[in-house]
């Protein structure tokens, strides 16, 4: 994890709140007067101010929000940051701070409050540091135990771990009939518990009367990271499954703690070769399907030459950054001629002339979504109206910037499809009647808030009844 220091002043130098707190409290206070007076001094003589400060074993970087500074200390002494992992540090205390700074009066802040604002700070760069472990699995907390099923209900026997979640999901697996419907075959479901503050994985291998189960218990700031992960990790539980080795519970929770995060695709990219606007330019109409297919994972084919294929391809990564997407960025002749190319990626270019030889053969399904860059349309059957008009307003921004907004929305997407997991704690009735006050209190647009609620089912199917 990064080391990093926050602290928020007014513009005038006065502390209002620092995370950590400092044992110094009165040179904190001398530090951050004087570097206040260095950002003034710098706008004064040089007429721009002062971004950032860099020493031997540390970084100090400066954001001016309105009538604060945020003052972001990065000591690398132990864990050195690459130049694009700090801006994409200081991009992400950027988006978390100015919605809570704008419009407020530096001489009315609480210093509650200023402590409030640098938590939420604090907590989205949990959120980013997770995405970039190489194996974020292993922050899960092990338990496991047997679950015993009868008309008289449910008991648990052989229990390793504790924790108020565990009788909570041996409750929603009896409820709502996993030792049925997963009968013969071993599941993976994902639960908030917002009670307990964590989301579980849950593994079920269950022969209708007793079922193996397996959790691994996450803290709230892995939700993305486990939600794009959750293919990768059912495909593991898919092949174990089809093994006809008798695995431990306990062996098959390690197996998925020490599992690799490949990334998304975008972060295996060079942001700064993407172009939003030239996206923009290419697909004059219906750009919108676009958007739509690749957040939901649906497959999108790109068809024109190759440099622009793969620039457009390589753009509409900044909507899978929540998924972990199969790209095959070029079709050749070969690939073709020998039945190598797999036009169920869930994106993948090719030129004209295959595009119409895979349709000949059959290869192309109408619910595909298709982006002609010769015609500069796209033909698809769904769209983000929503997305398209957040992209509107931001694609001449930086790309960098670009991505982090397009990222924020994601989240509240995720953060949505996670929430609505916890309606299986309670009855079937009960969860119908969460769902409902939940979807009237969201801010998502109906639309949005129905695919946060399939994609809800598809990482917990045991809600299958709110669909």
């Amino acid at each position: 994890m990064f080391d990093v220091k926050l602290s928020l002043v007014t513009s005038t130098g006065l502390l209002l709140a620092s995370k950590p707190e400092s044992v110094d409290e009165t040179r904190q206070i001398l530090a951050t007067g004087l570097m206040t007076a260095l950002i003034s001094f710098s706008k004064e003589v040089h007429q721009r101010e002062l971004q950032s400060i860099s020493y031997h074993d540390r970084t100090v970087s400066f954001l001016r929000v309105d009538e604060f500074v945020i003052i972001i200390e990065t000591i690398d002494e132990e864990t050195p940051i690459s130049e694009e992992q700090l801006e994409k540090l200081l991009l992400t205390i950027k988006d978390s701070s100015i919605p809570m700074l704008e419009g407020m009066d530096s001489n009315t802040m609480t210093e509650g409050e200023a402590g409030l604002i640098l938590e939420k700070c604090f907590q989205d760069l949990y959120k980013m540091e997770y995405s970039m472990a190489e194996q974020p699995m292993q922050t899960g907390v092990i338990s496991y135990f047997n679950l015993f099923h009868s008309d008289k209900g449910w008991e648990i026997k052989g229990k390793m771990g504790a924790g108020a979640h565990i009788p909570m999901i041996a409750y929603m697996l009896d409820t709502h009939e996993a030792h049925k419907k997963f009968k013969g075959t071993m599941r993976t479901v994902v639960t908030s518990i917002p009670e307990e503050s964590c989301t579980t994985l849950s593994i079920i291998d269950t022969d209708g009367n007793k079922s193996r189960v397996g959790i691994l218990k996450f803290p709230l700031e892995t939700d993305f990271t486990l939600f794009r992960l959750f293919p990768v990790l059912e495909r593991m539980i898919e092949i174990l499954s089809k093994k006809k080795e008798k695995y431990e519970i306990d062996e098959i929770l390690n197996t998925l703690r020490e599992a690799d995060d490949p990334g998304n695709r975008l972060s295996r990219i060079n942001i700064d070769d993407l172009s939003p606007t030239f996206l923009d330019r290419a697909i004059n109409k219906n750009l919108d399907k676009a958007i739509y297919s690749s957040i939901v994972g649906d497959t999108v084919l790109v068809i024109g030459d190759k440099p622009t294929v793969r620039l457009v391809i390589d753009t509409l990564s900044i909507f899978t950054q929540h998924i972990q997407t199969t790209v095959n960025v070029w079709i050749t002749e070969n690939d073709f001629e020998n039945g190598a190319c797999n036009v169920r990626s869930k994106i993948c270019g090719m030129s004209p002339e295959i595009y119409r030889k895979l349709v000949d053969v059959g290869w192309v399904e109408e619910t595909m979504t298709t982006i002609n860059l010769e015609a500069s349309r796209v033909r698809g059957e769904k769209s983000s109206n929503y997305f398209k008009k957040l992209f509107d307003t931001i694609k001449r921004l930086k790309t960098s910037e670009v991505a982090l907004k397009i990222l924020n929305e994601l989240e509240k997407i995720v953060a949505a499809t996670i929430h609505i997991t916890s309606f299986g704690l309670v009855d079937k009735e009960q969860g119908i009647q969460k769902h409902k006050e939940f979807g009237n209190q969201s801010n998502l647009p109906t639309s949005v808030f129905k695919k946060a609620t399939q994609l809800a089912v598809r990482i917990n199917p045991l809600l299958d009844y709110l669909l």
